[in-house]
């Protein structure tokens, strides 16, 4: 997802400053990626007055390291007087972030959470849905995807392990009858059609659930769900992994947590090929009333990889989202600040127009429940 931020932002012309604790691997990215408007430098993301030295001068962090560390990047972030962008919180860790609303405002700053592909452009395709309406009743969030790339890895992530581990361990929360709750990871079968096909879905903690239920609760809002199709042979695997106890997170007699010891053999995994042939796909699904009485809006928006330079769909989507959204905060076309969602902050229209121009175009339909 870096990568495809560094790749956007370049390309656009603008100096971009790689911060990476893995110096070797951030210098890689910039010369292939970077077009020679890089610069590279050390830093380590958990200690916010170390980092904040490091964005001294910095307009916009967009941070791409796992979730854990939002917090820590927002404070950085606040310290030097920059605006942030992150990927998602899987819903908990993104609660907590909002409660920084206020301190980012008072510095004139905005943080934009959750501003990937799911979370992020999927927020601003329900804002684009849901804003027309004059109520809303549910809305519904469905990441596929389809993916014919041939892995020396039995197990090959399309982004971190340990938030995929989270996924598949941590209870997905759902808004039902205007309420939050909690239900079993991966719960929820059911087949569900995308623009690539038929694929079957489940319940999984998500940043959408998080903030969505709280911008449309004034349109009567009663229901909203995430649900994600994993690859059926990922899931079978990893539920193995899980079922044996080795995601535990907690220390055993020996002290050592066995999920720690699962993440490391995941670091030793064969890495994926240079060359990714994989699509992503997005479904948003809002039922509602306009004035003409009830209505279901529908968007749909596919991702494809790209050879030279090499990117994911994965990755094309997550990460030109949040270097869009970042221009777009420099340029002063989005005027608010503090602590806000993507369907708070983002202009649905030039988000979707810029997105078309790299070949993700959404598509919208509509139609008259009877």
């Amino acid at each position: 997802m870096g990568r495809a931020v560094v790749y956007d932002l370049a390309r656009a012309g603008h100096p971009v400053r790689i911060l990476e604790t893995d110096r070797p691997a951030a210098e890689r990215v910039a010369r292939r990626y970077g077009g020679g408007r890089c610069e590279v430098d050390s830093a380590d993301a958990a200690d916010p007055a170390a980092l904040a030295r490091k964005l001294q001068g910095v307009a916009a962090v967009v941070h791409c390291a796992p979730y854990s560390l939002n917090l820590a990047v927002m404070e950085a972030a606040l310290r030097a007087g920059c605006h942030y962008l992150d990927l998602g919180g899987l819903f908990h860790t993104t609660r907590r972030q909002l409660r920084r609303r206020a301190d980012f405002r008072r510095a004139g700053l905005l943080a934009v959470l959750g501003m990937g592909s799911a979370p992020g452009i999927s927020n601003v395709l329900a804002r684009a849905a849901a804003d027309p309406l004059r109520r809303v009743r549910s809305i519904g969030v469905y990441n596929g995807g389809a993916d014919s790339t041939h892995y020396a890895s039995p197990l090959p992530f399309a982004f971190s392990p340990a938030t995929v581990l989270d996924e598949f361990t941590l209870r997905p929360m759902v808004f039902e009858q205007g309420r939050f709750r909690g239900v079993p990871p991966l719960s929820g079968d059911e087949d569900f059609r995308f623009e690539l096909g038929v694929q079957r879905v489940r319940f999984s903690l998500h940043s959408e659930v998080a903030t969505l239920p709280l911008t449309y609760r004034r349109k009567g809002i009663r229901g909203c769900a995430f649900k994600i199709a994993y690859d059926p042979d990922l899931v079978n695997r990893l539920r193995l992994l899980v079922d044996l106890g080795l995601a535990d997170p907690y220390p055993g007699p020996r002290g050592v947590a066995p999920r720690d010891v699962l993440l490391d053999c995941f670091r030793r995994l064969p890495p994926p090929p240079d060359v990714v042939d994989d699509r992503d796909t997005l479904a948003v699904v809002v039922d509602g009333e306009d004035d003409r009485g009830r209505v279901r809006v529908r968007y749909d928006l596919t991702a494809r990889a790209q050879r030279r330079p090499p990117l994911s769909a994965v990755a094309r989507d997550t990460g030109f989202a949040p270097a869009i959204v970042a221009r777009m905060i420099l340029d002063g076309r989005i005027p608010e600040r503090g602590v806000l969602p993507p369907e708070r902050c983002v202009p649905a229209g030039e988000l979707l127009s810029a997105l078309a121009r790299r070949g993700m175009r959404a598509r919208r339909r509509v139609s008259r429940p009877r």
